[in-house]
């Protein structure tokens, strides 16, 4: 599981880490409509506060509000990933794609100085947290290999992440089939985490297990056939290089997994290391790392088409597991799934409830990036779908399996099955649009609490995109009708943003392009 570094502090705080709206119809819609600007414009509207309105690339390209005042913000969306699944021709390898947004009432504004601003700020995508083996065979005394059930104060000796000689464990707890130990090597000082996990684990073996099981069937996945148990195996590795890990074994007969806990991760290791310091951070770490064993059980099935392997993308594997972690830790703490939950709040370290507001409080629109931006989505996604009329958990089944199936079914080792898409519109109807579903979510993140428009609200989080300077989902530009700027900026292949656009009563002429071909474009007005 990625690791959520504390990066900034905030008032009274310890440190902290980081369908289809489609539209909802605009008026006096006119196509290529001639005006005194620097472009003739493909299209000219009107919006009312809460509509929605997709734009073509060539009415992006050059569009007039004719009633301008009032706040609105235009969504883009890189789709070549996308595309690339559904057309199978490949959905990795893009460079970021370059946008330009500009005010073009006073004439052609390329000549006007530029801003330019920067998605990623240096940071660097996480790399996945699930590792796969495949073997024809376990060696002799791997966990994988066990074949008799662990007890608690058992010692038995492990491989550890690194290195091939063997070193002793010890059993700490056993809830229900989860299994947790610990090198014997890391324990000291790792008390706190072993009680908070174990913890943890009690309650995902009361509580979670059934969920995990509604949402991928079967029984629990398990390290060895012969124990019937997983094992979660806390030691201890440089926190930067993540909170835990999955690793799983697959041969002809099935899979087993087994999950690698960091004990690093615990105040007093680093900075504003007290936020990981509580058991709510546990239940959202381990329900993660389980998340990985049952996705990749769900796609190994016979009944889901015998695939040879879950899809690699970053955004189903890593997105899905956050999704479920999330859930997973609304329940222990009690939170509705539709309690609008006011995150910004709960930003205090000292408080279990932060780990519940990292979701909001990091999202972007880093979609390939998987964790919380792709977690954000799903939960849009799932949420539309209980607005449909299904129950919030066969609305969370529907959507894990879909993320963990891929866009459009395809592993890409041969193996096929429904896919997100397909999921979406047997619930949504067949002109449910994926890419449309990704402009409406990121729509949400800037409008939301805002309007009167259902499909421009987060039922989950208060005012999902946060005031403060910081946190929370930002403009990715600012623009304002007829003041002749222009802002250049750059995004993460395959991810979306929003763009702020003001505008006087007057209206205004304005233009959005991108480098990357087939972007899609979506614009609502707020107020």
């Amino acid at each position: 599981m990625r690791n959520y570094s504390p990066i900034a502090t905030l008032p009274i705080l310890a440190l902290v880490a980081a369908c289809s709206g489609g539209g909802s119809g605009a008026g006096s819609v006119t196509a290529s409509e001639s005006v005194s600007a620097g472009c003739a414009a493909a299209a000219s509207f009107a919006l009312q506060p809460g509509e929605t309105r997709m734009l073509s690339e060539a009415e992006a390209r050059c569009f007039a509000l004719t009633k301008a005042d009032g706040e609105y913000a235009l969504a883009g969306y890189d789709a070549r990933a996308l595309d690339g699944a559904r057309d199978r021709t490949g959905t990795g390898g893009f460079s970021e794609p370059q946008y330009t947004v500009s005010d073009q009432s006073r004439g052609p504004a390329a000549s006007r100085a530029a801003r330019s601003a920067s998605a990623t700020d240096g940071e660097l995508a996480p790399e996945g947290d699930l590792r796969r083996g495949v073997s024809s065979a376990i060696a002799e005394g791997e966990p994988y290999a066990r074949a008799t059930p662990w007890r608690q104060g058992e010692r038995f000796q492990v491989r550890p992440m690194v290195g091939t000689s063997t070193v002793p464990a010890k059993v700490v707890a056993v809830a229900g089939r989860f299994v947790l130990a610990v090198l014997e090597s890391d324990a000291d000082g790792a008390g706190g985490v072993l009680d908070q996990s174990e913890k943890a684990l009690q309650f995902l073996a009361s509580d979670g297990e059934a969920v995990l099981r509604s949402a991928f069937g079967g029984d629990v996945p398990v390290t060895s056939t012969g124990s019937g148990q997983l094992l979660v195996l806390a030691a201890a590795w440089p926190a930067a290089n993540g909170a835990a890990a999955t690793w799983t074994q697959e041969d002809a007969s099935g899979t087993r997994s087994m999950v690698w806990l960091n004990t690093n991760l615990r105040a007093g290791k680093g900075d504003g290391y007290e936020m990981y310091d509580h058991v709510s951070y546990r239940v959202k770490v381990l329900a993660h790392e389980l998340t990985h064993a049952w996705q990749v059980r769900w796609v190994r099935s016979a009944a889901n088409g015998g695939h040879a392997a879950p899809v690699s993308a970053a955004w189903s594997l890593e997105g899905g597991a956050d999704l479920m972690g999330m859930d997973l830790l609304r329940r222990y703490m009690d939170v509705g799934v539709a309690a609008n939950w006011r995150w910004t709040d709960y930003l205090d370290s000292r408080r279990p409830s932060v780990v519940y507001a990292l979701e909001p409080a990091d999202a972007r629109g880093r979609v390939p990036w998987g964790y919380y931006d792709a977690a954000s989505l799903l939960r849009d996604l799932q949420m539309r779908l209980v607005a449909s009329g299904m129950s919030a958990d066969a609305a969370l089944a529907e959507v894990s399996r879909g993320a963990v199936e891929g866009w459009y079914g395809d592993d890409g080792e041969g193996g096929a099955c429904n896919g997100l898409v397909e999921r979406m519109r047997g619930r949504l109807g067949a002109s449910w649009d994926p890419a449309a579903a990704v402009l409406t979510w990121t729509l949400t993140q800037a409008a939301d609490d805002r309007t009167s428009n259902p499909a421009l609200n987060n039922p989950v989080y208060y005012s999902a995109s946060g005031s403060d300077s910081y946190y929370g989902w930002k403009a990715a530009a600012s623009v304002r009708a007829g003041s002749g700027e222009i802002e250049n900026f750059t995004q993460v292949a395959g991810g979306s943003f929003f763009v702020s656009l003001r505008g006087p009563s007057a209206g205004g002429t304005l233009s959005a392009t991108s480098s990357a071909p087939g972007s899609r474009w979506m614009i609502a007005r707020i107020k």
